[in-house]
């Protein structure tokens, strides 16, 4: 994670699987817009926004889960 001047530190990179603690939602981190996350679902999608204090990094099994998922969608051919 890095520091943003606007966000403060903690921002996640670009690409990051993250945890929306908000909503549960688990997906991968955008951009930021007025203060607010971006983050993409890993099937794809629309993005949601999310406050930066709900938001962290994904445990690695969460990751590798979210990761595979991705991979098998991409070759079923399936939007993301």
């Amino acid at each position: 994670m890095t520091h943003h001047p606007h966000l403060g530190p903690g921002l996640p990179e670009v690409g990051d699987l993250v945890r929306d603690a908000a909503t549960g939602r688990v997906g991968f981190y955008v951009d930021s817009v007025a203060g607010r996350l971006l983050i993409r679902p890993v099937h794809g999608g629309c993005e949601w926004e999310a406050e930066p204090a709900d938001v962290e990094l994904a445990t690695p099994l969460r990751e590798l889960r979210a990761r595979a998922a991705e991979a098998n969608a991409r070759s079923r051919g399936d939007l993301l």
